[in-house]
């Protein structure tokens, strides 16, 4: 590349970097503030919704309480097995329930509780006992310390009344690090926080497990202590920030938090559980919001660079192919080749390949500046005898590519000779230095239609035309067409124009395999399969398959094959008892067009629709999957079953399952066939199975070809069996 196209080049890339950083930097700038304005937004939802799910924890545990109380007062007391078998129940259906008990009223003070039926101690002086006699429903008390344990712990209490009288008061008991286990999952949800405290500021639930019972209006210094400095600053910031908010909190049954009485920085938002003393507080986490945007700065420098680099490599493509100027030569270079080449409507091309015999003797020899010139002169040569016949590319070195304007081989042909006389022991004065030359011609023709791209054509021509030149001393070479490129163009030719004269010749045959109901033990569909006449055989289908796909004709063979069987059907079948499974690929479901086709057959045949399954192949064709499923759902409706083909393979199957509204799941055949043999096979088996039965899909095994894979299939209930051993395919039921 010349000087001047390097200096456009990195001048663009320095705009490219310049603008790259100004965006790195403006997107740094914003996300903070988006993220935090959207943090603010949903902050008041996010806390309702945290009060629902906490309501929806808590009122279950509050109503079995409630209505175990109410067993208890129609309950012989004495009765202390019957009593202990209630309370055992409780626990062990409620984890996060530690201890139930229940205090007479009695001034005997007699008390039953669980595991400590023995024991008397007083507790109608607890401040639970005494709300909870004067309170027609439980009583959710504030945290206190267990007599115990000295843990943290809420009590729920109910007093238990019979005839309108006071028998007594059930209560059960929840230490806050039980409840943690259940609900540490829900404390940390994009940006915000969640914990509950009582009105006394006590924490009942938080992120952090050890701030559990912690005050946050008048935290104890002893409690303090065992807090490194920088959490004892939080937790001293936490404290000013509820004194600040304390009015409003006992005040309001909602509302929002802030750091500081001027309210310009928002803290958090707060809402009041009903039925109980607690307080839902969503704090904005705002050190996750500084740390995700550091994140995020990272990700836009690394996406930025990436960026960059693309846009220098598209700039410096865009600049190659601009300046399609060989530097030595003034004449083009291989890019314009390739541009015209591209643009060309006309299929055959005539290029003429030349090469300098010895041309490293002659830079050994003489250095390369004469070499150079050398060039330069071929090249004069060159143009003045062929300039106007077309265009001259010096590809590389010494090589020269011609490419003729005439489509005429006999004419080019003749031209070339002619150069060849020229250039044979061609004699050059260069700086007063005389040589003679000798220059290797190679005259093919391509067609465009022979090849993938033009590239790898013009690439082919050097490579066989360098490596003829160091087998021979003729100066042209003619080399008509490269029929080893066409081999396999001509094969998969020769497989189309045998399918589409297949078709032509009404020779495409619809073949049914039986489908076994295994529980009922009966043949209940066929799928229907296609064959290719041909003579007294029937040809396999699977590379003619491959071809309609690629030629965009299967959706034609298809529907061309569901016609025969419909028609088949309809005469044998007249009481329309069968049901078929047809195929239809992912190409056919991007059609919109295909299914309503199939509909005006079977109206057509007068088949009902809950006798026709669509087996959907070759799902990796499918374009988009949620307009497949809106595609699918209409059908349904209208009776028509649908089943996902070859389930098992490929990496996207789990994502098909998923979302595809099928009713039957075919298993790959692979996991079938040795099934008997392969342990890893039946545990694959066994995981489908029950994978389709969690979305309630019946399951269909195919390659069935003997007693004992049916008989294994049988034990892991899957629902139907295809293969040789229940039927093979026939053009007849």
């Amino acid at each position: 590349m010349k000087s001047k196209k390097l200096k456009y080049f990195f001048l663009i890339c320095t705009v490219i970097s310049i603008l790259t950083c100004s965006m790195i930097y403006y997107s740094s700038n914003n996300y903070k503030k988006e993220i935090l304005l959207k943090t603010q937004n949903n902050l008041k939802k996010r806390s309702q919704n945290y009060q629902v799910f906490i309501l929806n924890t808590i009122n279950p545990v509050i109503t079995l309480i409630e209505n175990t109380g109410k067993i208890l007062a129609s309950t012989d007391l004495n009765d202390k097995e019957e009593v202990k078998i209630i309370f055992d129940k409780m626990v062990d259906n409620v984890p996060i329930i530690s201890n139930v008990y229940y205090v007479n009223e009695e001034k005997t003070q007699k008390l039953i509780y669980n595991d400590k039926a023995n024991e008397l101690i007083d507790l109608r002086n607890r401040p639970w006992y005494k709300q909870a006699i004067h309170s027609e429903e439980p009583i959710v008390t504030s945290i206190y310390n267990d007599v115990y344990s000295q843990k943290p712990v809420i009590t729920i209490s109910y007093g238990v009344k019979k005839d309108n009288k006071l028998k007594g008061v059930f209560s059960a008991d929840i230490f806050l690090e039980d409840l943690y286990k259940i609900l540490e999952i829900t404390t940390n949800t994009e940006n915000t926080v969640h914990y509950i405290t009582d009105y006394s500021g006590n924490i009942i639930l938080h992120l952090t497990k050890e701030l559990l019972g912690f005050s946050m209006w008048s935290p104890q210094k002893s409690y303090m202590n065992q807090f490194s400095n920088n959490e004892k600053k939080n937790l001293e910031n936490y404290s000013k920030i509820w004194g600040r908010n304390k009015i409003d909190i006992l005040s309001n049954s909602l509302g929002t938090l802030y750091y500081d009485d001027a309210k310009e920085k928002m803290y958090g938002y707060f809402c009041k559980v009903p039925k109980t003393d607690w307080i839902i507080v969503s704090k904005i986490d705002y050190e996750r919001i500084e740390m995700n945007d550091d994140l995020y700065s990272v990700k836009i420098a690394f996406w930025g660079l990436i960026i960059f680099i693309l846009l220098s490599i598209f700039i410096y493509i865009i600049f190659t192919n601009i300046y399609n100027k060989d530097d030595l030569t003034d004449s083009y270079n291989k890019n314009k080749l390739l541009e015209v080449l591209k643009k060309q409507s006309n299929k055959e091309q005539i290029i003429l390949f030349m090469d300098i015999y010895n041309f490293s003797s002659i830079n050994g020899i003489y250095g390369s500046i004469f070499g150079n010139k050398v060039i330069k002169k071929l090249t004069d040569i060159i143009n003045e005898n062929l300039g106007c016949d077309g265009i001259l590319v010096h590809s590389k070195a010494d090589d020269f590519l011609f490419l003729f304007n005439s489509k005429d081989w006999e004419d080019s042909l003749s031209k070339s000779k002619e150069l060849n006389k020229l250039v044979t022991n061609l004699e050059m004065t260069i700086d007063d230095l005389t040589i003679n030359i000798n220059v290797f011609l190679g005259l093919t023709k391509i067609d465009s239609l022979e090849i993938k791209d033009w590239n790898t054509s013009i690439l082919l021509v050097e490579d066989i035309f360098n490596k003829l030149k160091k087998t021979t001393e003729v100066g042209l070479l003619v080399f008509e067409d490269f029929k080893e490129l066409l081999e396999i163009k001509e094969k998969k030719d020769t497989k189309k124009e045998e399918l589409i004269k297949a078709m032509e010749e009404d020779r495409i045959i619809p073949f049914f395999q039986p489908i076994y109901d295994i529980k009922e033990n009966i043949i209940e569909k066929y799928e229907v399969l296609m064959r290719i006449k041909s003579g007294d055989n029937y040809l396999s289908p699977f590379p003619y398959i491959k071809i309609a796909e690629e030629n965009n004709l299967i959706s034609k063979l298809d529907l061309l094959v569901i016609e025969k069987a419909m028609e088949y059907k309809n005469n044998w079948d007249k009481e329309d008892k069968i049901k078929f499974s047809v195929n239809v690929s992912g190409k056919d479901l991007n059609d919109s067009e295909f299914l309503p086709k199939i509909v005006n057959l079977a109206d057509e045949y007068k088949i009902k629709y809950q006798n026709i399954v669509f087996e959907i192949t070759e799902t990796q064709n499918i374009d988009n999957i949620d307009s497949l499923v809106k595609t699918i759902y209409p059908f349904k409706k209208l009776g028509f079953t649908f089943s996902i083909d070859d389930f098992g393979t490929g990496f996207s199957s789990m994502q098909y399952l998923k979302q595809i509204p099928a009713n039957y799941l075919k298993i790959d055949g692979s996991f079938i066939k040795d099934i008997n043999e392969n342990e890893e096979s039946l545990y694959i088996v066994k995981s489908i199975v029950h994978m389709a039965k969690a979305f309630k899909m019946k399951t269909i095994a195919e390659f069935v070809e003997n007693e004992e894979i049916l008989d294994i299939i049988r034990e892991l209930n899957i629902d139907y069996a295809q293969g040789y051993h229940i039927g093979k395919p026939n053009y007849k039921f």
